[in-house]
C-alpha cells in the first residue's frame, strides 16, 4: 500500500465547502487541526502566511495549506472568486499533515492541466448543486487533494511526518505494522529491528522524520485508534486492550497526559459536539 493510499485507508478524510464567491475583504484561516484548500478561479490577491515571504496571486491556482499554517488572503481586485474548502482526518484527531509542511505551496493551474480539470468540475458542480451534489463534492476534493499530495511528495515539499515517513524505505513498513497492530508489545529494540538499524542511529533517524520519538509515535497512534473504538460505542476496559494496554488504567494515564481528559471525558466532549 502506498504512502497517499495507506493515509485516505486509516484517517476519515472530510471536506466542507465555507466558501465561494468575490471575496471583498481579508479573510483570515486560523482554525485548529483543520487545513485548507483555495481554489482562486480568478482575480489577483495577497496571500499572508506565518513567518514566510507573503505569495502575489495574479493567475488561477490551488492554495494549499496544512495543518496549524495561520494565513490571510488580502483581495488586490474586485474581482477575486475563491472557492475555499477546509479538510480535517476525523473530529478531534490530529491531522497527520500538521509536522509534514508549515507553509502554504501554490499549485498554478496553467501549468497542471488535470488540476485545472479537477477544479473545473467543482466549481461547476458547486454551482449546479444538483442531486448528489454533497456527495460529488466530498470525493472531488479527495480527489483533488490526491493530486496535491503527489504533486508536494514528487516536488519533496514534505521533508518531515507522516507522508514523509510512509516514502521512506526504512521507516514505511514499520509504520504500517505499528498503524496495523497498536496492540503489539512495541518496543524502541523491536523497531529498530524492524526497521534493519541500531537502536543508537534509528532513535535520531526517527525523530528527524517523525518530528517526535518512536514511543510518542506510538502513543499517539495508540490514542487515535483508541478515540476510534470509543466513539463506536466500545468500553474503556475493550478499547484498552485493543490499543497495547493491559488494563484501563494505563490508557487513562496515556489520555490524560495527552489530552488532559480521561477516555470517558473526551468521548463526553465529541458527543456534546455532535449535538452542536
Amino acid at each position: 500500500m502506498d504512502a497517499i493510499t495507506h493515509l485516505f485507508t486509516h484517517f476519515p478524510f472530510r471536506t466542507h465547502v465555507f466558501f465561494k464567491g468575490l471575496l471583498c475583504r481579508t479573510g483570515q484561516f486560523d482554525e485548529p487541526n483543520k487545513g485548507y484548500l483555495h481554489l482562486i478561479e480568478r482575480g489577483r490577491c495577497m496571500v499572508n502566511h506565518n513567518q514566510h515571504t507573503p505569495l502575489l496571486i495574479e493567475e488561477p491556482c490551488v492554495l494549499f495549506s496544512p495543518s496549524g499554517c495561520l494565513h490571510s488572503i488580502q483581495p488586490l481586485s474586485d474581482d477575486l472568486s475563491v472557492l475555499c474548502i477546509d479538510f480535517d482526518f476525523g473530529e478531534q484527531v490530529c491531522n497527520p499533515l500538521i509536522d509534514g509542511l508549515n507553509r502554504i505551496i501554490p499549485l498554478y493551474l496553467n501549468q497542471n492541466g488535470h488540476l485545472n480539470h479537477i477544479t473545473q468540475s467543482i466549481f461547476q458542480e458547486h454551482q449546479a448543486t444538483r442531486c448528489g451534489f454533497q456527495a460529488a463534492m466530498q470525493h472531488l476534493s479527495a480527489y483533488l487533494m490526491i493530486q496535491v499530495l503527489r504533486f508536494c511528495l514528487q516536488n519533496n515539499l514534505l521533508q518531515i511526518g507522516l507522508l514523509r515517513g510512509l516514502t521512506d524505505s526504512r521507516l514505511a513498513p514499520l509504520l504500517i505494522n505499528i498503524h496495523q497492530h497498536p496492540e503489539w508489545d512495541w518496543h524502541v529494540d523491536t523497531m529498530a529491528e524492524q526497521a534493519c538499524m541500531s537502536r543508537a542511529k534509528f532513535v535520531p533517524y526517527f525523530k528527524e522524520m517523525m518530528k517526535v520519538s518512536p514511543m510518542e509515535y506510538v502513543a499517539n497512534w495508540r490514542i487515535q485508534v483508541a478515540q476510534m473504538w470509543l466513539r463506536r460505542g466500545l468500553s474503556v476496559a475493550l478499547t484498552a486492550e485493543k490499543v497495547g494496554y493491559s488494563h484501563n488504567a494505563a490508557l487513562t494515564r496515556v489520555f490524560v497526559r495527552k489530552l488532559g481528559q480521561t477516555p470517558k471525558e473526551w468521548l463526553q466532549t465529541w458527543q456534546t459536539m455532535l449535538l452542536r
